[in-house]
C-alpha cells in the first residue's frame, strides 16, 4: 500500500436514519485524531505520524423493511445519506432491490453499492461481500460481510461485527519493505450520546424521508 491505511466502519444500522447526523460528527472526530500519544510532545514534533489513507465501509443491514421509508424505497433511503456520508462501499446484500439498485445507479452515487456479484476494487484493494479467491496477490481484499473477529490472513482482511451507533476501527500497515501487511490495531467506539449532528447530513436525512413520503402517497 502506498499509505497506511485506517477502515473506519458500521453494520445493523436498520434503517435509523436520525442516528446518522451524529454518526458522521463522531466519525470526522476519529478520522482527525492522532494514532502517537498526545502526552509525548517531543515524539509528535520530532516525529509526525505518516500520512494514512481513511476508508469508510458498512458492512450491511444499513436498511431493514421494519423501518418504513426502507420498505417504501426498497432500501434505498439509508444508503443515500450513507453515500452524502461520504462512505466508499455498503454491502447491500440481502436488503437493496434490483429496482433500488437501478435508481441508485441512474443517481450517479460515489459510493459503491457492493453484493453477491458486485465487487468494488481500485489499485490497492479489493472489497466483496463474500469470501472469494483474489484476482492478484498485489490487492488487500476486505471481505465485506462482519465476522466473529477482526483478522488479516495474508491480504485478505475480516472485520468484526458492529452493532446500531458503534464505529468499528482497524489500522493496516505495511510490515517491511517486501509489501507485506500487518494489522497494527483494531478494535470499536461507541457513539457517544451528547455528540452534534451535523447539519448537513441532518438536512440530507429530512430530504430523503421528505420524498419517501412523497414516493408513499404516489405508490397509494
Amino acid at each position: 500500500m502506498e499509505k497506511p491505511l485506517t477502515i473506519l466502519y458500521t453494520a445493523n444500522i436498520r434503517g435509523e436514519l436520525e442516528l446518522l447526523p451524529r454518526l458522521h460528527t463522531f466519525l470526522r472526530q476519529l478520522r482527525s485524531q492522532p494514532l502517537v500519544n498526545e502526552d509525548d510532545v517531543t515524539l509528535c514534533a520530532l516525529q509526525p505520524p505518516p500520512p494514512r489513507r481513511f476508508l469508510l465501509l458498512d458492512l450491511g443491514a444499513s436498511c431493514d423493511t421494519s423501518a418504513w421509508h426502507c420498505a417504501v424505497t426498497g432500501g434505498r433511503s439509508a444508503l443515500i445519506v450513507l453515500d452524502a456520508m461520504g462512505y466508499q462501499a455498503a454491502n447491500v446484500s440481502g436488503f437493496l432491490t434490483e429496482e433500488g439498485r437501478s435508481r441508485l445507479d441512474a443517481n450517479l452515487m460515489n459510493m459503491a453499492l457492493v453484493d453477491e456479484h458486485t465487487p468494488w476494487s481500485d489499485h490497492e484493494m479489493w472489497i466483496t461481500a463474500q469470501a472469494t479467491s483474489h484476482p492478484t496477490d498485489k490487492l488487500l481484499h476486505i471481505h465485506l460481510t462482519p465476522a466473529d473477529r477482526t483478522r488479516l490472513e495474508g491480504r485478505t482482511l475480516q472485520l468484526a461485527s458492529v452493532e446500531q451507533g458503534q464505529v468499528g476501527i482497524a489500522h493496516i500497515d505495511s510490515a517491511d519493505g517486501n509489501g507485506k501487511l500487518a494489522l497494527s490495531g483494531h478494535g470499536w467506539q461507541p457513539l457517544p450520546p451528547r455528540t452534534a449532528p451535523d447539519p448537513t447530513i441532518a438536512a440530507t436525512v429530512d430530504f430523503v424521508l421528505s420524498e419517501a413520503r412523497l414516493f408513499q402517497r404516489r405508490q397509494s
